[in-house]
């Protein structure tokens, strides 16, 4: 596991821009997961072995490059949810921004930031004990990478990364 090349999902065609109610939110939720996505034409690095999140969109990139792959629920998307019920209207990006200051204070009934990293922390484990020498690819999502790649930093490993990842853009981390 000297070399491992990170991947955040293409980005989504999300053409909602209406604010929305909690409910709706919820419903804009299970359906960002199923939709099309902007594909980009990359060169990927030849690799041992290919990690992708178990998230449609995470798939959906690694399928159009017709990779092998192995599918992992740690490497998922930390989960975006309406923080409380009401019929009063936000736009997305409020829902979402909201959602994520209740992770990052771990005031929430979902997974917490302290969650985050020990997924974070058991997926790096499972590299090491699996793929010792292998160069791997993981495809996953923007926050559950941020994390990984802060724990990959405390493990020595080093490598240019943007600090908001970029979709479709491929990230190469190594062991000093």
């Amino acid at each position: 596991m000297q070399t491992i090349y990170i991947l955040r999902h293409f980005k989504v065609k999300d053409t909602i821009t209406n604010k929305l109610n909690s409910k709706e939110f919820k419903t804009w939720i299970d359906l960002y997961d199923n939709s099309a996505l902007e594909y980009l034409d990359i060169d990927i690095p030849q690799v041992d072995k290919v990690y992708v999140s178990s998230q449609n969109r995470a798939m959906m990139t690694a399928d159009y490059f017709k990779l092998d792959y192995e599918q992992s629920d740690l490497l998922r998307e930390v989960e975006t949810f309406p923080f409380m019920n009401t019929r009063l209207k936000f736009s997305k990006h409020f829902w979402l921004i909201i959602s994520r200051v209740l992770w990052l204070l771990n005031i929430t009934s979902k997974e917490t930031k302290q969650d985050t990293i020990k997924r974070a922390k058991e997926f790096i484990e499972q590299l090491k004990n699996n793929n010792q020498e292998e160069t791997v690819l993981i495809i996953s999502h923007g926050l559950f990478l941020s994390i990984f790649i802060k724990e990959l930093r405390y493990r020595k490993y080093f490598g240019t990364t943007d600090f908001h990842l970029k979709n479709g853009v491929i990230y190469k981390l190594q062991l000093s």
